[in-house]
């Protein structure tokens, strides 16, 4: 019996031996090392052969590498990255920086010591070992600034909502992980964030089934693309079961990591430029789209406005009233719009339309409320001895039309389209259309430029939109500045006149002074126009920081309308030809079955504010 028991004794110690044997060889000779003495081999016959051909201080140089060579440091090497709390190990093995050198030709930009490389392509940064250092590298070895170049082209083939500039998926990470950090960060965001009533996956559900109960063929697939976070078509599995941060800011692989690692702002730009970039109304319309319930509920199909016909009777004085006899027999539709401003949409401003024709043109008439009559854009105001610029936005109202064939996404998203495909919250806010040969007509009535002018504006909408450099802008003028436009003019060759406002022609009333700055330039209520004496010596206080004196040019003054301010309430009317000789605008034939138009209307007492209506259908009726 002890005999046995020294020999399992023996057995033990062997083993025991054995496995510290192996421990302290791996000590000894980790991974890495292997790495490192497998590289300076490499390095150290590159030189060598070198050497046979070197003369002069070439030569010196290459006999100094090889000294190093000969006896070279094996260490572990890292990068320390978010004050010392992230450390990055790649460059343990990755130790040839030539190659990464020539690999990254935007190290000026994004340097290793600040954001290692574990940042873009993934991996398990503290790892020595290649299998555990490689076991989350899902980001492909493609460096940031390219992916975000991508993004930045616009004309990029992949959907960089999805995927990375090399076409493969970006992974979820679940709202957790957000939560994690902006709850503390931005509560205020995550705070408006839940109080949207999004129903409840398990009401969707019961939703859905009593539906197929009742004998609709309903696809489950179309409720869960909405109601969940990472829904697969294929699999129909999801992620979380409610709308949460990566519906609308897309998969967070990416950008994620990004916050987390060297620089929180890259990611924080890329999170935003997933609602806000390239696809941002395509965010939204996935789901806030016309028809997603029109089969069950009804709600979602557009408002429309049926036209009447004349039929021989007096056609409406455009007067900007309501009380001609042709009015009182056609009836009227109520539109609702959305507010869209800081937060989540809200509910905003009813508009009544009502809309009749006849062989030659089309009448509508629109009626909203509105407390406070605002009309101007901006004044000049003396005080204090010196003129100040105060920006401002009238009480306006906005028709968009498809004047090509088709406009992407405007059947889903009307004029809420044309804001955000240029970018809406970028450098410079302007509506405009993605793609290159899409035009759409703008009806464009404000009650400052339009009531001076006489008519609203007809303008158009491209794909062409002029930024403005960052901190360009001067404070005095507010958002006003010469030579852009919010939407484009109309003239004969088709080009874009600047100083309009919804294609009114306007100039800015403004001169620099070299000792006062921008002061106003003339006094626009004088004829002839005179010099406007320096101070306040006349006595006026407040000028208008527009005028409306460029003569009108070429189809832009095609549409004819009026506007009334009574009792709270805007009332409108507009005359235009159903066809006109431009091709920038849309052309009316009430044998068509229908025409869409986006609707929108601000309210400028409370800023530039604006309140739209999705979508809009317009039928001709019977002659």
């Amino acid at each position: 019996m002890g005999r046995h028991l020294y020999i399992v004794f023996f057995l033990l110690v062997v083993s025991l031996l054995g496995t510290l044997g192996f421990i302290l060889h791996r000590e000894v000779n980790p991974e890495w090392r292997r790495h490192q003495e497998e590289f300076f081999r490499g390095e150290k016959k590159k030189v060598t052969e070198a050497l046979a051909d070197a003369d002069g201080a070439q030569q010196a140089d290459l006999l100094k590498r090889l000294r190093f060579l000969e006896r070279p440091r094996y260490i572990i090497r890292q990068i320390l990255l978010d004050g010392g709390r992230r450390v990055d190990r790649c460059v343990t093995c990755h130790l040839d920086l030539k190659l990464l050198g020539e690999k990254h030709s935007k190290t000026d930009r994004f340097p290793f010591e600040e954001y290692g490389c574990t940042v873009c392509h993934g991996g398990e940064g503290r790892a020595t070992e290649l299998k555990r250092a490689h076991a989350t590298l899902y980001i492909p070895r493609r460096p940031l600034y390219e992916y975000q170049a991508a993004r930045a082209a616009g004309n990029f083939k992949l959907d960089l909502f999805h995927y990375n500039a090399s076409g493969e998926p970006i992974p979820y990470i679940g709202s957790n992980r957000c939560l994690g950090c902006h709850l503390g960060s931005h509560p205020g965001h995550v705070a408006r964030w839940r109080e949207l009533k999004f129903k409840p996956l398990d009401r969707v559900k019961k939703k859905l089934e009593a539906l197929q109960k009742g004998g609709l063929e309903l696809d489950p697939a179309r409720c869960l693309a909405c109601h969940t976070t990472a829904f697969d078509q294929k699999t129909g599995q999801y992620l979380e079961d409610r709308v949460t941060c990566e519906s609308c800011h897309g998969p967070g692989g990416f950008y994620a990591d990004l916050m987390a690692g060297g620089k929180a702002r890259d990611g924080a730009e890329m999170a935003r430029d997933n609602i806000l970039g390239t696809r941002s109304d395509r965010v939204c319309l996935n789901c806030h789209k016309p028809d997603r319930h029109v089969d069950y509920e009804g709600q979602d199909q557009p408002p429309v406005l049926t036209a009447a016909h004349l039929a021989g009777a007096s056609p409406p004085e455009i007067d900007g009233s309501t009380s001609d006899r042709i009015w009182g027999g056609v009836r009227e539709i109520r539109v609702p719009t959305w507010q869209l401003g800081d937060g989540p949409p809200r509910p905003g401003k009813e508009v009544f339309l009502r809309a009749a024709y006849d062989d030659g043109y089309i009448y509508f008439a629109f009626r909203w409320q509105d407390n406070t009559r605002q009309d101007r854009v901006g004044r000049w105001l003396y005080r204090d001895g010196r003129w100040r610029a105060e920006a401002g936005w009238p009480d306006a109202l906005a028709l968009h039309w498809q004047a090509s064939e088709q406009v992407e996404d405007f059947q889903q998203g009307g004029c809420a389209v044309l804001c955000h495909t240029s970018g809406r919250f970028k450098e410079f806010p302007r509506m405009a259309t993605r793609q290159e040969d899409a035009l759409v007509d703008e009806w464009y009535w404000n009650a400052f430029a339009a009531q001076r002018a006489g008519r609203p504006g007809d303008g158009f909408l491209d794909n062409r939109v002029v930024f403005i450099a960052p901190g360009s802008k001067k404070p005095d003028y507010g958002w006003a500045l010469p030579g852009v436009s919010a939407a484009h003019g109309n003239d004969e060759s088709g080009r874009r006149i600047p100083e309009t406002v919804g294609a009114v022609p306007m100039t800015l009333n403004v001169e620099e002074m070299p000792e006062k700055g921008a002061v106003p330039r003339l006094h626009p209520e004088e004829r002839p126009r005179a010099p406007r004496p320096p101070g306040g010596e006349s006595g006026q206080k407040e000028l208008p920081l527009y005028e409306t004196g460029i003569a009108e040019q070429g189809d832009s003054a095609d549409i004819l309308g009026k506007a009334l301010w009574v009792d709270g309430y805007w009332t409108l009317e507009v005359k235009r030809a159903l066809k006109t000789a431009s091709k920038r605008d849309v052309q009316l034939d009430p044998a068509e079955k229908s025409y869409s138009f986006g609707l929108a209307v601000w309210d400028g007492a409370v800023g530039n504010q604006h309140q739209v209506a999705t979508l809009v259908r317009l039928r001709f009726g019977a002659k």
